[in-house]
């Protein structure tokens, strides 16, 4: 609901479900083959590097339904850049609907997780190794930014946030997805820091500079990898950058 916050009860789908095509399904379940990442025992990783490193799928295959359904209005071919993407759910869906895409995240291991599947899948893909805290964007590059559980310190959060507006081109979309405030202490997910949560209130200041075209805040049960599993309280986010700014 263009800006405005909706409750309601849903069903997040996993894999087979939803608005997720059965060859892109087919496509996802492919095993990737294993990167050469070069490891000095898992105490020489950082926390996100031994997450990834012991699972390859720790939020499963399968896309958001939500950003899925939100990148189709995003014009064939366009430009999209997915932010803290992790092992790369995303990123493989959107490039292998036909989409430009660059996948940003801070582990080394997800990066060449997901650069040994797209290259398996023949996915032209750019990966880029990238703390958000030093991130330059680039001013109207981008037909579409998206950022699914990209949790952080509020501060921090405000300048991604800045940064992905920047980014946009005109008529391109910000898609968001995560957790809510409501969600601290589930154990379905989410940071343990109360601080890193989104709120509606947050993102309609952030991207007031756009017309947000939803934003709800629905209830759904995750089925997404050994990563979210269970009841959650979500925030989506849907804004489109109308023109110059």
């Amino acid at each position: 609901m263009a800006g405005g916050a909706e409750a309601a009860a849903a069903r997040t789908p996993g894999p087979g479900r939803g608005s997720v095509p059965r060859r892109l399904r087919q496509i996802l379940a492919r095993p990737p083959g294993r990167p050469a990442v070069r490891r000095a025992g898992m105490a020489a990783l950082n926390p996100w590097d031994e997450r990834f490193a012991r699972d390859e799928a720790y939020y499963g295959l399968a896309p958001s339904v939500f950003v899925m359904d939100s990148a189709g209005a995003i014009p064939p071919g366009g430009r999209v850049l997915c932010l803290a993407e992790g092992q790369g759910r995303h990123a493989l869906a959107l490039a292998a609907r036909g989409y430009t895409v660059t996948a940003m995240d801070l582990s080394a291991v997800a990066c060449a997780q997901l650069r040994s599947r797209a290259q398996a899948l023949r996915l032209p893909l750019a990966v880029v190794q990238q703390d958000l805290g030093l991130w330059s964007p680039p001013a109207g590059l981008y037909d579409g930014v998206v950022a699914v559980y990209a949790h952080m310190p509020r501060a921090l959060r405000a300048l991604v946030h800045a940064g992905m507006v920047r980014a946009l081109a005109p008529r391109g979309l910000a898609i968001i997805e995560g957790f809510r405030a409501e969600q601290c202490g589930r154990p379905s997910g989410g940071p343990a820091e109360p601080g890193w949560y989104y709120g509606a209130d947050e993102l309609r200041a952030d991207f007031a500079a756009l017309s947000i075209e939803h934003l709800s805040t629905p209830e759904a049960v995750l089925e997404e990898g050994r990563g979210h599993q269970g009841p959650a309280a979500l925030i989506r986010l849907r804004a489109r950058r109308l023109g110059n700014l």
